[in-house]
């Protein structure tokens, strides 16, 4: 597993939440949580990168990409995996049947979460973890796995799939859903390390939406 990471100088050492801090990941779910532009994605590269899969998918014993600055990253060299789903938007990533029990799950826009457990296939396929040691956790780098995700999915996946997940790798994923923070656990399953990389931006996006539920109660009581 990834058991840390500090920029020593490029471009992420100026970022606010970066800067030259050390990072420290938790065993199962690390969640990068910021605006656009505070250094989450910089992070899963950089990791990717220094593990061998920063061209995507699982590291298999490849030699570091070079980077074009200085790190410090503690790392056991256990086998990494590494997604853009920003980039990789379209490709699928949960299996089908979540539509068929999850009717508000049937929109186009919502068709990578009904296709999530492709991808999970693919990486149990390529990676049979059922054969390895329980204390032997590949790590998975995800970046922006909720994206083009409507909230109802979000939900759906941040409660059951990223608890399944959890049970057998080291997960750091990029996101800007709320659920992590809403759904945050900190247990033998889950131990969730939320790395916000904006001061209080988790704070005032809570706040944000405690305000629009106020709204919406409101209006609903008013409507009565």
């Amino acid at each position: 597993m990834i058991a840390s990471l500090r920029f020593h100088s490029g471009y992420a050492t100026g970022l606010t939440g970066i800067g030259r801090r050390r990072i420290d990941f938790s065993p199962r779910l690390n969640i990068l949580f910021g605006p656009n532009g505070a250094g989450k994605s910089t992070i899963l590269r950089t990791l990717a990168a220094a593990t061998g899969c920063g061209a995507g998918g699982w590291s298999d014993g490849r030699d570091p990409t070079p980077l074009p600055y200085e790190i410090t990253m503690e790392w056991d060299e256990r086998p990494a995996f590494y997604q853009d789903c920003y980039v990789n938007s379209e490709d699928s990533f949960l299996n089908g049947d979540y539509l068929e029990r999850h009717a508000h799950l049937r929109s186009t826009g919502e068709k990578r979460i009904g296709l999530v457990n492709e991808l999970i296939d693919y990486i149990e396929n390529r990676f049979l973890t059922y054969k390895l040691p329980r204390e032997v956790r590949p790590t998975l780098l995800l970046d922006e796995v909720d994206n083009h995700i409507g909230v109802a999915a979000q939900s759906v996946f941040w409660k059951e799939i990223i608890a399944q997940l959890c049970k057998k790798y080291q997960l750091i994923i990029a996101t800007h859903s709320l659920f992590p923070i809403l759904l945050r656990r900190d247990n033998a399953l889950r131990q969730d390390n939320l790395i916000t990389l904006e001061p209080d931006y988790a704070e005032i996006c809570v706040a944000e939406l405690g305000e629009a539920i106020e709204y919406f109660n409101a209006r609903n009581r008013n409507a009565e």
